[in-house]
C-alpha cells in the first residue's frame, strides 16, 4: 500500500512545479515598469554644502599689561562688559620689584653722569687755577729778577753763574706754568660731545622703563577698552600671565561672519557677492542669509580635507550666532529662476547627443534636447520639449518606439 501511495504521488507532484515555474517564468518575464514625469519651469540653483564657523568680525583683544599671577575675575564669557569695567585682577609683586630695581639704577646712572654732563667739579678747577697762579706770580719775580741781575752782569756787578741760574729757573717755571694750563683743558674736555649725549639716552632710556614700570603697577585691574560681550576668557584665577599675554576678547554683538570650509575641488566656483545661506542645529528652524566676500586665497589641510578658508558677511546682525558657533552652509554658485526643468534621471546620451525619452500616447520617442545647468537632482532645459511634455524618468527600462 505504501508503494502504491508514493507511485500515485508522482503525477501531482510534477504538476504543481510546472505551475510553479510557469507562474515565476512569466514574473520574470514581465517587462520592467517605468514612470513618467512632467516637464515644468521652476527656479534650478546650484550650491556646494559645506560647513563653517561664525567669528567675530572686529573684536577688541585684552592683554596681561604686567607679569603675574591672576587674583580674581570678575567676568564671566558670554556676560556684556562696558568701556573701562574691571575683567579681572593680576597681582604685580614682580612688577613692583623691578620697577624698585629700575629706580636705584637710575639714581647711580645719574651719579655717574653728572661728572660727564656737568663738567669738572668746582674742587678740581680751584685747586688748577691756584696753582696756575702762583707759578705766575713765581714766573713774574723771576723775570724781575733775571732783568735786575743781566744789567749788574754787564756792569761787572754780578756774575754770569747767577744770571744762568736764574735763566734756567725760568725756563723751569714757564715749562710748569704750561702743563697747568693744559692740564686745566683737559680737565674742561674730559668727555667729548659724543659721550654726553651716551649719557643723556641712558638716562633717557632709565627714565622710560621707570614711567613704563610704574604704569604697570597701577595697572594691577585689567579693564575691557570697548562696550560688547566677553567670549573668549583664557585665564583661570592663580593662573601665571606674562606681560602681553593674550587674557581675553570683547566683540559687539551681531557684528559676526562666517569662515566657510569649502573643498579644494569647489573653490573654483566660488566669487565674491555669490549668495550664502547658513543653518545652526542650536536653532533649526531658523536660517539666516549672506554672501561671498572673499574667496579662499590658498589652500589648508583641515581634518584630512584639503579646504580654503571663505569669508562670508552675516546680513541683519544676528545676535543669537555667537563667536565660536559651527554651522552648516550652502553657497548659492548658480541660480535661475523659471526656467524648464526636468529630473537628471531622465536624461541620457544617445548619438553621442543629450536626450530624452518623450511620451507620445502610449509610445516613446527618443528627443534630443540642449541642456543648461544641471544639478544632483535637476536639469535645465534649454530646447528640445516644452513645459508640459511627459518624458520618462527611468529610460534605462524601456526601449524607443516601445508600446507603454
Amino acid at each position: 500500500m505504501v508503494r502504491e501511495l508514493n507511485f500515485r504521488a508522482v503525477p501531482a507532484i510534477h504538476a504543481w512545479t510546472g505551475i510553479f515555474l510557469f507562474l515565476f517564468l512569466a514574473r520574470c518575464s514581465r517587462p520592467p515598469e517605468i514612470t513618467t514625469v512632467t516637464a515644468v519651469r521652476q527656479d534650478i540653483k546650484v550650491t556646494v554644502p559645506t560647513n563653517g564657523v561664525i567669528e567675530p568680525v572686529n573684536d577688541t583683544a585684552v592683554y596681561a599689561p604686567v607679569d603675574g599671577f591672576v587674583q580674581k575675575i570678575q567676568c564671566s564669557e558670554g556676560e556684556e562688559v562696558l568701556r573701562g569695567q574691571v575683567l579681572l585682577l593680576l597681582d604685580a609683586s614682580q612688577a613692583r620689584l623691578s620697577l624698585a630695581q629700575a629706580r636705584a639704577s637710575l639714581l647711580e646712572a645719574r651719579r655717574q653722569a653728572r661728572a660727564v654732563l656737568a663738567g669738572p667739579s668746582r674742587e678740581e678747577t680751584d685747586s688748577l687755577d691756584a696753582s696756575i697762579k702762583e707759578t705766575r706770580l713765581q714766573l713774574q719775580q723771576v723775570e724781575e729778577n733775571l732783568s735786575t741781575e743781566e744789567i749788574l752782569y754787564r756792569k761787572g756787578a754780578a756774575s754770569k753763574e747767577a744770571v744762568e741760574n736764574l735763566q734756567e729757573r725760568k725756563k723751569l717755571l714757564e715749562a710748569r706754568l704750561e702743563a697747568l694750563q693744559l692740564n686745566k683743558e683737559n680737565l674742561l674736555n674730559r668727555y667729548s660731545e659724543e659721550e654726553k649725549k651716551w649719557e643723556r639716552d641712558k638716562l633717557a632710556a632709565l627714565a622710560d622703563q621707570v614711567r613704563l614700570l610704574e604704569r604697570q603697577v597701577n595697572s594691577e585691574s585689567v579693564t575691557a577698552a570697548e562696550n560688547g560681550i566677553l567670549y573668549s576668557l583664557s585665564v583661570k584665577p592663580g593662573s601665571f600671565v606674562t606681560r602681553g599675554q593674550l587674557l581675553a576678547r570683547v566683540y559687539r554683538p551681531g557684528q559676526v561672519r562666517l569662515r566657510a570650509y569649502v573643498d579644494e575641488p569647489d573653490l573654483g566656483r566660488i566669487r565674491t557677492g555669490q549668495p550664502v545661506v547658513i543653518e545652526w542645529d542650536g536653532m533649526p528652524d531658523r536660517r539666516w542669509n549672506g554672501t561671498v566676500a572673499k574667496p579662499a586665497e590658498q589652500i589648508v589641510v583641515l581634518n584630512n580635507r584639503s579646504i580654503g578658508h571663505v569669508l562670508c558677511a552675516v546680513g541683519d546682525e544676528p545676535k543669537e550666532l555667537l563667536p565660536g558657533v559651527n554651522v552648516r552652509v550652502e553657497i548659492v554658485t548658480d541660480l535661475k529662476e523659471n526656467v524648464l526643468v526636468i529630473p537628471r534621471s531622465a536624461l541620457f546620451s544617445h548619438d553621442g547627443l543629450s536626450s530624452v525619452l518623450l511620451v507620445e500616447g502610449t509610445r516613446t520617442t527618443v528627443k534630443p534636447v540642449e541642456t543648461g545647468v544641471q544639478t544632483y537632482d535637476d536639469v535645465e532645459i534649454l530646447s528640445g520639449i516644452e513645459p508640459g511634455a511627459s518624458v520618462v524618468s527611468n529610460p534605462s527600462a524601456v526601449n524607443a518606439d516601445e508600446r507603454i
